[in-house]
């Protein structure tokens, strides 16, 4: 193990992970009585309300994990990328809803229905307020897993290309569909993630190395 990862000492950047998740949970007080409401009532209300979706947003959960694995194995500059871009780009929206305090009403009355979807988005909202939800965070971490192994060397079968795709889409399309954010958060995400895309994986950036095979 010390052998392991004294050739991989990459991996102590997963250290950083816990504070920046710590600074979601520390932002929380600041935004009891949101300022801006981030709906798109036209759209937002023709998006149906479908239950079994929490499967893919909570498959998010493991999405993001498994770069942190898988590159930190195989590819430290990958690696290394894939958390720059994840701790900066949430460290940064985190400042954004300093500076915005946002959130949404299109949460549906669960009153009357049953299931057991249903009765994990009742565990979902019980336990995450519909605040700071614009740029979506579930739409940024989702966009790094694409990127990052869209990149990677091994994993860049077409097969898997497409699987990555439909996952992450699917993720992204979960957001709305369990009414956890607006059309208008998902498009701010994947704005938001535009940036740190340029930021990170430009040939001029810093952080801009050819993956390992």
């Amino acid at each position: 193990m010390v052998r392991f990862l004294a050739q991989r000492k990459h991996l102590l950047l997963i250290l950083v992970y816990p504070l920046v998740v710590f600074g979601f949970f520390f932002l929380k007080p600041f935004n009891t009585a949101p300022r801006f409401f981030m709906e798109w009532p036209g759209v937002d209300g023709a998006i149906p309300f479908l239950p079994f979706m929490i499967i893919p947003y909570f498959f998010w959960y493991a999405a993001v994990a498994f770069p942190f694995f898988w590159l930190g194995w195989r590819d430290g500059p990958g690696f290394i990328r894939y958390c720059w871009f994840i701790y900066g780009a949430m460290s940064s929206t985190y400042m954004l809803y300093l500076l915005f305090p946002n959130g949404q009403n299109l949460r549906p009355n669960l009153e009357g229905m049953t299931g057991w979807a249903v009765e994990a988005i009742r565990w979902l909202y019980s336990h995450d307020a519909p605040r700071n939800v614009n740029p979506s965070l579930h739409v940024i971490d989702t966009m790094a897993v694409w990127f990052a192994l869209g990149r990677d060397r091994f994993l860049g079968r077409p097969w898997f290309q497409v699987v990555l795709a439909l996952v992450c889409l699917a993720i992204i399309a979960s957001t709305v569909f369990v009414k956890q954010h607006s059309l208008v958060d998902v498009v701010g995400g994947a704005a938001w993630s535009g940036v740190w895309y340029a930021l990170i994986y430009s040939r001029r950036s810093p952080f801009f190395r050819p993956s390992t095979p």
